[in-house]
């Protein structure tokens, strides 16, 4: 009876051992397929976040560009409208003396920088760059002591150009960060 038994035994010992061999095997499957779907969900997460921000800068960009498009339009309509002033300032206003060369002399040193670092630059030139000479009008007021009507006008026409291109590139700034605070909160 005992070669019997050992042999039932050694039965059992290696049933026992292809079964353990076997639920180790299909528990190894089980892991990796779990292990390759959520690799794949992350994958795909990480996809769907990318495409998100693409798109979101896209839609930025496409907003910038109109704003600048925008910008640029309203720059033209002011610079004409700029021209237009002066020509019909030309028309209505007399050359007769406004200001005296004092007052003249006191609102030119309003804006004259005292280190001399000549921050704004002229179109097309860079900052700190000496400006070129303004070409030679019918009327100089640094040069006559005084400033007609017609400058005073001028001036008056340039500033309020000057103030509306501010005030749009202002508007233009105000609107792209609302939108950029509107695309940050929930």
């Amino acid at each position: 009876m005992t070669p019997r038994l050992y042999t039932y035994l050694a039965t059992g010992l290696a049933a026992a051992a292809l079964a353990s061999l076997g639920t180790w095997r299909v528990q190894e499957w089980r892991w990796q397929a779990n292990t390759r779907a959520e690799a794949d969900q992350r994958a795909e997460a990480e996809r769907i976040d990318r495409e998100a921000r693409a798109t979101d800068a896209k839609r930025q960009r496409q907003f910038n560009d109109r704003a600048a498009g925008q910008h640029a339009a309203a720059l033209a309509r002011i610079n004409q409208q700029l021209g237009d002033a002066r020509a019909h300032i030309a028309t209505l206003s007399a050359d007769r003396q406004c200001l005296d060369a004092g007052t003249v002399g006191m609102l030119n040193a309003i804006a004259t920088p005292t280190r001399g670092l000549g921050l704004r630059a002229a179109a097309g030139g860079a900052a700190g760059a000496p400006g070129a000479p303004a070409a030679a009008a019918p009327h100089d007021p640094a040069t006559a002591g005084y400033a007609s009507e017609q400058d005073t006008a001028r001036w008056i026409a340039t500033c309020r150009a000057q103030y509306g291109a501010v005030a749009e590139q202002l508007e233009q700034i105000l609107d792209i960060e609302d939108r950029r605070a509107a695309g940050a909160m929930p």
